[in-house]
């Protein structure tokens, strides 16, 4: 199986969850508080992004052409869990890849999903790394920490939801 099909099951199968179980997700107390977390988790790590210059440093290297780190296949890494979340986050998923070499989520403003695999957060190139100050991707390792453990929660208690509530065959 290709993996472009692979994916698309995966993201169909979120989408079909996502309209049978929405109303039961939003009335969960633990899940709510969690995605609340998150949240704020996320806006401190954008914070952090833009005021380093990380984003500009992207998107400087993007400019140059050089082979994307959000590359084709990078959405191989989004779990049916982790879509979920980024539904529950208002997030709107693409309906087709916008570049033929990118990341599925890869948009014109950068990547469409506001909770990423964590690899995707975490994975500095070297390139990046030659021209950013070490004390400024250690401060941005580190504003990373609460995101990447609510998102571990998050994504497990999901996946122990979804195990509760959908048939076995």
């Amino acid at each position: 199986m290709k993996s472009e099909t692979l994916f698309l099951r995966t993201l169909e199968e979120a989408l079909e969850l996502w309209r049978k179980l929405k109303p039961q997700l939003y009335e969960d107390p633990y899940l709510v508080r969690l995605l609340e977390d998150l949240r704020e988790a996320l806006a401190e790590t954008e914070r952090l992004y833009r005021e380093t210059g990380a984003y500009r440093l992207c998107a400087e290297c993007a400019a140059r052409g050089e082979p994307t780190c959000c590359g084709r296949d990078m959405e191989l890494h989004v779990s049916r869990e982790l879509l979920l979340i980024n539904l529950s986050l208002g997030a709107r998923l693409p309906e087709r890849r916008a570049f033929p070499s990118g990341c599925f989520f890869l948009s014109l403003k950068g990547c469409s999903l506001p909770a990423r695999p964590l690899l995707c957060r975490n994975f500095f190139c070297p390139w990046f790394r030659e021209r950013f100050p070490a004390e400024k991707l250690t401060l941005l390792t580190a504003a990373q920490e609460p995101e990447a453990r609510t998102l571990f929660l998050l994504e497990d208690y999901l996946r122990t939801l979804l195990q509760k509530n959908l048939p076995h065959p």
